[in-house]
């Protein structure tokens, strides 16, 4: 049974929500028989939504597992931390779910078909798509024990050494690369988080590839989540080796409090942060003026409509530049346009208008880079000729 999440309830959700109308999902101990939605087809299911809908996993993976494939078959990356957090931009990907094992298979299987050496053909990242599908089950995770990234791992080291039923060496490597990704999936258990999951897999898994075949991947960099705020069940925090320091999508937070105050050169879902393109636009950031930078994710900036109110209201600047209303654009207008943005760098600093100048020379460097949506955004005036 697939949870069927959507990205449409908003990043402060603490439920996963049906993709259908939003409602939030009901975890069931027992199974019941459900039809599904948009294909009609029954079976038995564990998490359903309180008005009725249900979708298969089919259904449910349809269009992320599309996104997935293509990635996987078209990255000349050898990296599959890159090649994953790829996949992982993709806005309509649910926060959780099995799609996440997907990515772990095929970001694997993608790197080792361009690192070369043994052969891996897109046939073969298929064949782990294949199998993968046959164990991996939304929702089965805490109903089981057993995640599906563990044998979406271990359908790769099963393709890559020939490893089936009979077999000797080949089905021992499998099964210890199994064991091995299910211990560091387990470390991180407390609430489950797929992307954590992906992440500390995959570094299991090349760190075994080397030790056990003998094949060199690039190795897990630090990496900074930025899904935090958008956790269904709670995130572990300071629990978690990939959090980033604050949850950006409470209003008391830090980042949040960064957002009023600050200039957000906003970027589309593109790129490596893990000392990639991001990591040097983050940096260059600093070298431009701002005093604090950091990634962000675009689903944590708040767009209110107060503002505008009270700019026509006893604001000073209203009508005098394209900052404020009626020249600037409605929070409506705003929001949509934010929508076809997942990740920005949000700047900070005490001298507006310098702050401002930064974020638009940011902008063209980043258009530079390959980031050709790239455009940057002032949270407040720059007031007036010759402020600072």
């Amino acid at each position: 049974m697939s949870p069927h999440a959507g990205p449409g309830a908003g990043p402060d959700r603490k439920t996963e929500n049906c993709m259908v109308c939003g409602a939030a999902l009901e975890y069931l101990l027992g199974a019941q028989e459900l039809a599904c939605s948009y294909c009609g087809k029954s079976e038995s299911a564990y998490i359903r939504c309180p008005r009725g809908h249900y979708l298969c996993d089919e259904c449910h993976n349809r269009d992320a597992l599309g996104i997935i494939e293509g990635i996987a078959f078209s990255t000349k990356s050898t990296d599959p931390f890159e090649i994953a957090d790829l996949m992982m931009d993709y806005p309509g990907l649910p926060m959780l779910g099995c799609q996440h094992a997907y990515i772990a298979g095929g970001a694997f299987m993608a790197a080792l078909k361009n690192e070369g050496s043994r052969g891996i053909t897109d046939e073969d990242i298929r064949e782990v798509f294949r199998r993968t599908e046959r164990q991996a089950h939304g929702g089965y995770c805490g109903l089981s024990g057993v995640c599906g990234i563990a044998p979406a791992i271990g359908a790769c080291f099963a393709v890559l050494t020939g490893s089936r039923c009979g077999k000797d060496e080949e089905q021992r490597i499998t099964m210890e690369a199994v064991t091995r990704i299910t211990r560091a999936i387990s470390d991180l258990t407390g609430p489950s988080c797929c992307k954590a999951y992906v992440r500390s897999s995959l570094d299991s898994a090349v760190k075994y590839l080397q030790e056990g075949i003998g094949v060199a991947l690039p190795a897990g960099r630090p990496m900074a989540c930025t899904y935090s705020g958008r956790h269904p069940h709670g995130c572990r925090e300071e629990r978690c080796p990939y959090f980033a320091g604050g949850d950006p999508g409470r209003a008391d937070s830090p980042a949040a409090e960064d957002i009023r105050g600050g200039r957000i050169t906003v970027l589309p879902a593109r790129g490596d942060h893990r000392g990639g393109k991001m990591d040097q636009l983050l940096r260059r950031s600093l070298e431009l003026g701002a005093e604090k930078a950091k990634i962000i994710d675009t689903d944590s900036v708040g767009v209110g409509e107060w503002v505008r109110w009270k700019c026509v209201y006893g604001c000073a600047f209203y009508g005098k530049d394209a900052y404020h209303p009626p020249c600037a654009p409605d929070a409506e207008s705003t929001r949509k346009m934010l929508k076809e943005y997942s990740r920005a760098i949000l700047l900070n600093g005490p001298r507006g208008k310098a702050l401002t100048e930064a974020a638009v020379r940011l902008e063209g460097e980043a258009y530079q880079k390959g980031f050709y949506k790239a455009f940057a955004m002032t949270s407040l005036s720059s007031g007036p000729e010759g402020a600072t």
